[in-house]
């Protein structure tokens, strides 16, 4: 069997809104829709679970060409006692998949997430987006 995806996986994959997946896909054969029935006074609760081998198809018929999809790590539930050998890990993976091992970059990755644990959850997009383009930091230098 293929493996599941949740809606908020295949957003991150597609880069669009989960409403945006749960119209698509909703009525498309091979997902699974876990959420309570549709009722005449209320709004349908939806929560879907995506094949990937269905996800892929749906790419490919887009695309016009086959489409293979890389599903991203999934972040471990609990902290657990190795959860910063993880953490260590999925960035040196990260800086490798993207050929930068720059000691700087790999720096200011590691203050903006330090950063980031005094920001609420819900305003890092809006925060990572506003920063300048191609930049880590709002008072990054400019490289020489």
């Amino acid at each position: 069997m293929s493996e599941l995806l949740t809606v908020q996986e295949v957003a991150a994959i597609v880069k669009c809104s989960e409403d945006a997946v749960v119209r698509r896909f909703a009525k498309v054969d091979g997902v699974i829709d876990l959420g309570r029935a549709e009722r005449k006074d209320k709004r349908q609760y939806r929560v879907l679970r995506i094949p990937k081998s269905v996800l892929e198809k749906y790419l490919s018929t887009k695309a016009g060409h086959p489409v293979r999809v890389e599903v991203p790590d999934r972040p471990p539930r609990s902290k657990g006692k190795d959860w910063r050998k993880r953490a260590i890990k999925n960035l040196a993976k990260a800086a490798l998949q993207n050929n930068d091992t720059d000691r700087k970059v790999l720096e200011r990755i590691g203050q903006l997430a330090r950063m980031f644990t005094q920001i609420p959850e819900n305003l890092w997009t809006e925060t990572l987006d506003s920063l300048p383009d191609g930049k880590l930091s709002w008072y990054e230098e400019e490289d020489e």
